[in-house]
């Protein structure tokens, strides 16, 4: 079975190389990226309106968490998060490791607040220059993580335990694993992220004397929108029609792992012509 999926690997590769040679990829990861800045800049005003009327630090933080939700950069590492948390909740099995995906994520935007106030005296002239390089890294990151998940490639955090497709949901489907993409995906910083972490949460966080709390609520509200679709499916998988689905555990990991690579290239192609040109 390896095999069968090593060689589907390599021609996927192929292919890939040809769509990259034709230009197709990316446009493809550029138009989604256009759909999801239109989505934000849709949604920016409501927020951030709601943000300034309410006036109140705490609420303040939650609500720009949902609105980096929807920032382009996060669209790739949201999808594939949910595929990666979709199996288990119809299984209803998904809260304790997306609450493990937000503490992850809390605990890298409370490091990264802490450094910048204790290190940095409250300013970070130039995020761009520290974060461009795990932005490109993301993308091949996940295309590993799918390899993973697919079984083509072995590697310790998700792997260090027999076949089986049950062992590998509970290696890199426990807590560890969610915990530790959580942390990965904070890094996940582009110009709009950006501006709603540096420049309007942490001086908020500066200038309150519990400041320490926003960072995670706003990991809380990034994490809102993926909450809510998970509640979805976990209601739905209480529904007849998705009652087989919990019976084919490894297709849904798979399909996770398919997913994990589709994006992964995909972020791949855009953000290295973003910033390297072609």
């Amino acid at each position: 079975m390896r095999r069968g999926l090593l060689a589907l690997g390599l021609v996927a590769l192929g292919l890939v190389g040809l769509a990259l040679e034709s230009g197709l990829l990316e446009e493809v990861s550029r138009s989604l990226y256009r759909t999801a800045n239109t989505l934000y800049a849709f949604l920016a005003p409501w927020v951030d309106g709601l943000r300034r009327e309410v006036g109140v630090p705490w609420l303040s933080a939650f609500l720009l968490g949902v609105l980096a939700a929807f920032a382009p950069c996060q669209v790739t590492t949201g999808a594939t998060a949910l595929a990666y948390l979709a199996p288990s909740a119809l299984e209803e099995r998904a809260w304790p490791r997306f609450l493990a995906f937000l503490l992850g994520k809390a605990f890298t935007y409370l490091v990264l607040a802490g450094v910048v106030h204790f290190f940095l005296a409250g300013t970070l002239d130039n995020p761009g220059a520290i974060f461009r390089p795990v932005r490109l890294a993301l993308g091949p990151f996940m295309v590993l993580v799918g390899l993973g998940l697919l079984g083509v490639v072995r590697w310790p955090l998700a792997w260090a335990a027999p076949d089986g497709w049950v062992v590998r949901v509970g290696a890199w489907g426990g807590l560890l694993g969610p915990l530790a993409l959580g942390g990965v995906y904070g890094l996940a910083f582009c110009p709009t992220l950006f501006w709603l972490f540096f420049g309007l949460l942490l001086p908020l966080a500066l200038a309150s004397p519990f400041g320490f709390v926003l960072p995670l609520l706003f990991a809380l509200g990034t994490g809102f929108p993926l909450g809510s679709l998970l509640l979805l499916f976990a209601r739905m998988g209480r529904g007849q029609a998705l009652k087989g689905m919990r019976r084919v555990g490894s297709r849904l990991l798979r399909g996770a792992g398919g997913v994990f690579v589709a994006l992964g290239i995909l972020d791949t192609v855009l953000y290295w012509n973003l910033w390297h040109g072609r």
